[in-house]
């Protein structure tokens, strides 16, 4: 009731817009009218805000967006500044903790990336089994996790709570063991790179498909990029997951995009608009999910698909059905999960990632 989505709030909002309204019908001097109409504004302009998070589900908590304008990561994630050189340091700890081995183990680090030359932030979860002795000498799969936008990798615990509904899941035996990973997909709120290698520009495709996937894998104890890894997102991290799946089939065994798009958009914003193809069609075609498929040989291996999408959203119905209608020709049970009444949010998002999750764990 007193949450950021609460009635509360919506009434608060109301009772001092209307008060403000009110007075400034009975002054009757100039300067406390201009009063009145600042007080006014405040207000108004909160309860708009407060709508829209009440229809994208952003905020469940004050402590949520509190987080989130001051850039801070949740609270169960730790800061390590350094995977390279502080990461043996931090899991012997971490093992010497009962704590880990009961709920796991979150980190915000750096993720470089050597051939792309980018260096971001980004978000690892470890499950608990990472540290129970019977899976000493496991190598976990892995599914990477590309956030929207606007967004941040903080987003999938911050407002999904990501880490405590795969360990739910585990715990049920609905999900198998996998190391999460999320990587900073566009680098900053105010940009959109669709994960795509910019002409002439940044590298965010060879980033995320290529860069962390090595990194991660060359300093964990995990699976090698490729059947044992899936990659998954909602909104233009769902675009993300499709056309890196495809695009590396090698490194990529399954892919899930909830209420993604599946041909790129006409610009990506640096922040200012751009172009990624610079007006190449052909590159543009090369990075269009819907036409890679479309082609008489589709990529080889085909990553396995699990499409999501709210009924209530309709451009992302059109799209995904499109789009499963191209894979269901080479995989008839392909699973396309439709959230009755969904919107494009993270209300649907947080309905569907527990199915996500029983599928992609089961296909890795």
């Amino acid at each position: 009731m007193f949450g950021p989505q609460g009635f509360a709030v919506f009434a608060v909002l109301l009772v001092l817009f209307a008060a403000a309204l009110f007075w400034l019908t009975r002054v009757r001097h100039v300067a406390l009218k201009v009063v009145a109409g600042v007080l006014a504004f405040p207000p108004a302009m909160m309860f708009g805000v407060a709508l829209v998070n009440d229809f994208y589900g952003y905020y469940d908590s004050w402590d949520d967006a509190w987080r989130d304008l001051t850039n801070q990561a949740p609270a169960s994630v730790a800061r390590v500044p350094d995977l390279d050189g502080r990461l043996d340091q931090v899991l012997r700890e971490a093992v010497r903790e009962r704590q880990a081995r009961k709920n796991g183990f979150a980190m915000e680090t750096t993720l470089p990336g050597p051939q792309s030359r980018i260096i971001r932030q980004g978000v690892i979860y470890l499950p608990p089994q990472y540290f129970q002795k019977p899976y000493a000498a496991e190598r976990f799969p892995v599914v990477e996790l590309i956030h929207g936008s606007p967004g941040t990798p903080g987003d999938y615990e911050g407002r999904l709570k990501i880490s405590g509904m795969l360990r739910k899941l585990i715990a049920q035996h609905k999900a198998r063991p996998v190391v999460l990973v999320i990587p900073d997909a566009d680098g900053g709120l105010d940009r959109s790179t669709q994960c795509l290698n910019t002409v002439h520009g940044e590298q965010d495709e060879t980033y995320l498909a290529t860069d962390v996937p090595n990194d991660v894998a060359g300093r964990l104890r995990v699976q090698r990029p490729g059947p044992a890894w899936g990659i998954a997102g909602f909104s233009e991290g769902g675009f993300c997951a499709a056309n890196l799946a495809l695009r590396h089939p090698d490194r990529y065994g399954a892919a899930a995009a909830l209420s993604g798009y599946f041909e790129p958009l006409r610009t990506n914003r640096l922040p200012r608009a751009v172009d990624p193809f610079a007006g190449d069609r052909s590159l543009r075609a090369a990075n269009s999910p819907l036409k890679i498929l479309a082609r008489a040989v589709p990529p080889t291996p085909l990553p396995r698909f699990w499409v999501m999408s709210g009924n209530a959203a309709q451009t992302d119905m059109v799209q995904a059905q499109a789009f499963m209608d191209l894979v269901k020709q080479y995989q008839p049970q392909a699973p396309f999960l439709v959230i009755k009444g969904g919107q494009h949010n993270y209300v649907a998002w947080r309905a569907a990632f527990p199915k996500m999750f029983t599928w992609v764990t089961a296909q890795i």
